[in-house]
């Protein structure tokens, strides 16, 4: 089993697994430290300016209820520096985890993001059709606003695929958008 899925049977039959990596020329300490300023409101990790935040009802601990929108998940491991994991609690038909990694090697750091979920007969067809270009696009934009935040520049950027767009904007992608400046605006 890949290093980036969690080690345990419980999600065997899980039927969506995506795992996202990058590595960045830092150390271990400097990506780990970051990874540790997750919950933060302003956290350099989430990248703020294209997507509503994500937020926590308290520190990154063991136990801690938070998420973005109508995705919710609690912190079911943490282990400072290295690896938070969460478990979804909703949307209903989501069971399964995701999380983060810090792994050093090869000169520098590897960030993993990991899910992997047992999706209803519903959310498996709307994740294939819709909400998996979504995800990749927002994590592909946490792990490029983690390496430019820890060296200055992205080696490799990515690029939102064009359904991205349309189905943010079909979703209300800008209105999230508006409201996440306006967030912003308001706690400077």
């Amino acid at each position: 089993m890949p290093a980036a899925i969690p080690a345990n049977n419980e999600f065997e039959n899980a039927n969506v697994v995506s795992v996202h990596e990058t590595f960045i020329a830092c150390s271990a300490q400097e990506t780990g430290a970051l990874l540790d300023r997750f919950d933060e409101a302003a956290s350099p990790c989430w990248p703020h300016a294209a997507w509503p935040r994500d937020a926590f009802d308290g520190p990154l601990a063991v136990g801690a209820l938070g998420g973005h929108g109508a995705t919710r998940y609690r912190v079911v491991a943490y282990r400072p520096g290295r690896e938070v994991v969460f478990r979804f609690e909703s949307p209903a038909g989501f069971e399964g985890v995701h999380g983060l990694r810090i792994e050093a090697g090869g000169g520098g750091t590897t960030v993993t993001h990991f899910t992997r979920l047992r999706l209803s007969l519903y959310h498996f067809c709307m994740w294939h059709c819709v909400v998996r270009w979504v995800h990749d696009a927002l994590i592909g934009d946490l792990l490029d606003g983690m390496e430019r935040h820890l060296t200055g520049t992205v080696a490799r950027p990515r690029r939102w695929k064009r359904r991205v767009h349309v189905f943010r904007h079909a979703l209300g992608g800008s209105r999230l958008l508006m409201d996440n400046i306006k967030s912003i605006w308001r706690n400077a």
